[in-house]
């Protein structure tokens, strides 16, 4: 089994909050200036509640590589699963949406959408994660494979991995 996190994995959460962030309250942030997890730190409130509207997260823009990977993991008969933590009732109809549309081809019966991911994922046993979030890589009971991100260099895992095509031959290795 391969569990996928969405946000800064499969969809480009953080370079859409940035840019709105920096359009609406004249700032020039970037993605590389967020060192650490906690977001407030750099965006403030304010910039939390951008990503609070309804529909923020429903065009968030693909990682780069991320959906021909998980087409070819598919196709070569891996199980996977899309696992979410939704902030709010919004943002669960948005990343619904958000599978349906980029991600035809996935079931969307395999989208698990949660609100405390972390404990799910420390009743998994075994399989491989794929996440950016240093608490979720840490309680996870499988193989960790952290997307390496400057907020998460301290992150506990098994495996580190900079983009897509490196996770794909990891799970060709490990699977």
């Amino acid at each position: 089994m391969i569990y996928l996190d969405m946000d800064e994995v499969i969809c480009d959460f953080l370079e859409k909050l940035i840019k709105e962030y920096n359009s609406t309250y004249n700032k020039d942030i970037k993605k590389e200036d967020i060192k650490e997890w906690q977001l407030e730190k750099y965006v403030g409130k304010e910039g939390i509640a951008l990503f609070h509207k309804p529909g923020f997260f429903a065009d968030l823009e693909p990682i780069d590589q991320s959906l021909e990977v998980i087409r070819l993991l598919q196709y070569l008969g891996k199980e996977m699963f899309v696992i979410s933590s939704p902030t709010n009732e919004h943002c669960f109809y948005d990343k619904y949406r958000w599978i349906k549309e980029y991600m035809p081809f996935f079931p969307v019966e395999n989208l698990i959408l949660v609100k405390n991911k972390g404990d799910l994922l420390s009743q998994i046993k075994g399989g491989i994660l794929f996440d950016d979030c240093p608490e979720y890589l840490e309680r996870f009971n499988g193989v960790s494979v952290c997307m390496d991100m400057p907020y998460n260099q301290d992150a506990k895992c098994d495996l580190r991995v900079e983009d897509w095509w490196e996770f794909y031959g990891l799970v060709r290795s490990v699977l």
